[in-house]
């Protein structure tokens, strides 16, 4: 197989680029956004009991949702972002030629 330069690889493979603070901002918010389907699931299995007082726990299912909603829609627009920064990346302007092989000649 032979060797292929950055710029063909990224475009043949997909690959995105991303800073150690960007990613870090992503796992914390997915991390939230995990949390707050537990306390969901939690709060469901609570109301799954059929008890029909459980308006405190009605409440917390809603704030639950709500700040899963909220981490998505986070992570959302971080995602967006990296798409952008990387496809700016990829821009033909910035894009490195590659070099072509020319015969020797004796």
């Amino acid at each position: 197989m032979a060797p292929v330069s950055l710029p063909g690889l990224a475009r043949e493979l997909h690959i995105m680029i991303i800073d150690r603070e960007t990613f870090t901002e992503l796992a914390v918010h997915l991390k939230l956004a995990s949390d707050a389907i537990l306390k969901t699931a939690r709060h469901l299995t609570v109301l799954s009991n059929g008890d029909p007082s459980n308006e405190e726990q009605w409440a917390g299912t809603l704030d639950s949702l709500t700040a899963m909603n909220t981490e998505i829609t986070v992570m959302e627009k971080i995602l967006r972002a990296l798409m952008e920064a990387n496809r700016e990346e990829e821009s033909p302007s910035l894009m490195v030629p590659d070099k072509k092989s020319e015969p020797l000649l004796s």
